[in-house]
């Protein structure tokens, strides 16, 4: 049985128009090599690109956003995953597991990661939180806590690689999403 967990989705957060620009940015920086596979399973990707010459205007302007949107305005990035582009091939899958390490508990804190799915396809490409599917559309963006909610994939099952655009931050303990109602 799965235990309860904080999401907040909207749909529509990027233009038509974003999107195609960050698949664009995906695949050009996985023909170049800049998103390196994932040790964790085959036909995984991912770049850290927080802080790098590759989190480019848009990338940035979206995390502006994303900041606003989710109300985050003075916290930090987070230090071990920061801002991540992630793409998974046809038979890729993130296995579960938690996001959470020791400064989560040393400072008090949690960790939020607000993602914007660009690809998915198929119903194959939704994320999986404690053990229940969450329908998220292209052009959505999702935040819920990993450092508190086991996340994962399934099994993608795709003609053409699912791109999330994953932005992480440091958040009080005390801290909900707005419009949640908490």
């Amino acid at each position: 049985m799965s235990k309860p967990f904080e999401l907040l989705c909207a749909t529509g957060f990027i233009t038509e128009a974003e999107q195609q620009k960050l698949r664009d940015i995906a695949l050009d920086y996985w023909r170049q090599g800049v998103l390196e596979g994932n040790p964790k399973g085959p036909h995984r990707y991912r770049a850290k690109i927080w802080g790098t010459e590759y989190c480019n205007d848009l990338i940035k302007r979206l995390g502006g956003r994303i900041i606003e949107f989710f109300q985050l305005q003075g916290c930090p990035v987070d230090p071990q995953l920061g801002w991540i582009i992630s793409l998974i091939e046809k038979g890729g899958q993130v296995h579960p597991h938690y996001d959470k390490y020791p400064y989560h508990d040393e400072y008090k804190a949690k960790h939020v990661r607000c993602n914007i799915m660009v690809d998915k396809e198929n119903a194959s490409g939704n994320p999986v939180i404690e053990g229940q599917i969450v329908d998220v559309p292209e052009r959505a963006v999702w935040g819920f806590f990993p450092s508190e909610a086991e996340h994962a994939t399934q099994l993608v099952d795709v003609s053409r690689p699912r791109i999330v655009f994953q932005f992480g931050f440091v958040v009080p303990e005390d801290y909900h999403f707005p419009h949640s109602g908490k």
